[in-house]
């Protein structure tokens, strides 16, 4: 069943706006929605350089404004594990994949004009723990995209093996691995030669990249399992990358376990669009190739 968003400016009473500081450029537009806000008697937090604590900052919002583009919204979204406020994402970027509202969209919306045809879109979310050589440390991390096993500029195979609640299920001798929720299935993943996820599916994906052996394909796993990953060899840096956005070192000898996070990002979407539409206009999805002739 789709919920519906049918708030409208004149029942805000407070509203948290976030950017960039990577995104100067949205800055201006940040400001504007947040000065209609005020002269309408919204209360309004700006958070432009990502430095308010984000969870204490929402408590009693009822929306959430992102402004900037899909990157700004990954970040926002792991700064607010465990608030269930829905949050706009307004692109002023390039692709708009997950903020898919424009500029006109969100500036229409704060001065009052007709309610347009949005409903909220839960969207999972992982959460990672980390243990060092078997040492159990306060290292816990979110991600709405994925989660990427990565080398650095050293490209020689790794070996990771994989545990299926708490079932051995393979080793991986590969570049890397990436884990990726049903949103990012369409990132890396997906390039990877990865599914593509229905956005409403309660599992992950796991996708080797370039691993030895042909028959390691990707696999999706249900929600409800934990899923634990130990380094067993390296050459030269290896990292786990969130979100594409934060490094956190691994080592030989290190575990971490991803699991969904207790929680999902609430998202605002367009019923006016489906996601298949997006798939079609965004990534081009299932388009027959151009066979004309150059002139």
């Amino acid at each position: 069943m789709i919920e519906t968003f049918t708030k409208t400016v004149a029942e805000l009473r407070k509203v948290l706006i976030t950017s960039s500081r990577y995104k100067p450029e949205a800055h201006p537009l940040a400001q504007e929605v947040a000065a209609i806000l005020q002269a309408r008697g919204v209360e309004v937090l700006l958070d432009l350089e990502g430095l308010l604590p984000l969870v204490e900052a929402a408590q009693g919002a009822d929306l959430i404004i992102s402004v900037g583009g899909d990157g700004t919204l990954l970040a926002t979204a792991r700064r607010l594990v465990g608030v269930t406020v829905p949050t706009m994402g307004v692109n002023i970027g390039k692709l708009g994949f997950l903020a898919e509202h424009s500029p006109s969209d969100i500036l229409a919306y704060v001065r009052g004009q007709p309610l347009l045809a949005w409903r909220l879109s839960p969207k999972m979310m992982l959460q990672v723990r980390l243990e060092a050589n078997g040492e159990q440390a306060e290292l816990r991390r979110y991600a709405l995209n994925d989660l990427i096993v990565s080398q650095g500029v050293m490209t020689r195979l790794i070996s990771i093996t994989m545990a299926v609640d708490g079932l051995h299920a393979t080793q991986y001798r590969a570049d890397g691995v990436v884990i990726s929720t049903p949103v990012g299935s369409t990132a890396y993943s997906l390039s990877l030669g990865g599914p593509i996820l229905s956005q409403g599916l309660r599992a992950f994906v796991i996708t080797p990249i370039a691993p030895h052996a042909l028959t390691n394909r990707p696999i999706v796993i249900e929600g409800s399992s934990e899923v634990s990953f130990a380094v067993e060899s390296q050459v030269g840096e290896l990292a786990l990358v969130v979100d594409g956005q934060e490094r956190l070192a691994l080592r030989q000898g290190d575990r971490f376990t991803v699991c969904t996070a207790p929680t999902d990002f609430v998202l605002v979407s367009s019923v006016r669009h489906s996601y298949f539409d997006i798939l079609r206009t965004k990534l081009g999805w299932g388009q027959a190739p151009n066979l004309r002739r150059s002139t």
